[in-house]
């Protein structure tokens, strides 16, 4: 494939032609032979985009149809659970895949509600703990430290014990 200036549509790249600097040169199409450049949009021979009007399915509507496939009112095997409906706005403001992980997990813990008002009970246990800790970046900074989660309650307490 040979290259074509732009400008004079002479066989050379169009950064190196020589007649940029001439205030007289007049240009020529490299498609046309007409005394315009070949990115010049009013040339017969440039590309016209075809526009090509079709309904495409909106992100809202894709989201509508993928809600209504999902059964809401299945029940987990052996469970006996109502599951809460769905919010009739679907712009979550997250990528479907995420949407989907979301409410599977959703899901999950509906189906065990024990689990969740026992991990409720865990969590109002350790907001009374930290409330108690003066400085809670630096006890963080200094769990992160350590993978060992006995180290890190072993931090969290020593925290607790100078505070007391």
């Amino acid at each position: 494939m040979t290259v074509k200036c732009v400008l004079c549509a002479e066989e050379h790249d169009s950064r190196t032609c020589p007649n940029t600097k001439n205030l007289e040169f007049t240009p020529k199409c490299a498609k046309c032979g007409g005394p315009h450049t070949a990115s010049y949009r009013g040339c017969p021979n440039f590309p016209k985009i075809k526009n090509k009007v079709t309904v495409e399915k909106t992100f809202a509507s894709v989201l509508k149809e993928r809600k209504k496939t999902v059964n809401l009112n299945t029940k987990a095997p052996n469970q006996n659970i109502q599951l809460a409906e769905t919010p009739t706005s679907t712009d979550t403001g997250l990528p479907p895949s995420q949407e989907m992980v979301n409410f599977s997990l959703l899901h999950d813990l509906l189906a065990n509600k024990e689990e969740l008002a026992d991990l409720f009970r865990l969590l109002k246990q350790m907001q009374i703990i930290l409330a108690k800790v003066p400085d809670v970046k630096k006890t963080l900074d200094e769990m992160e430290k350590t993978e060992d989660p006995s180290n890190k309650l072993f931090i969290l307490a020593e925290e607790l014990n100078e505070n007391t």
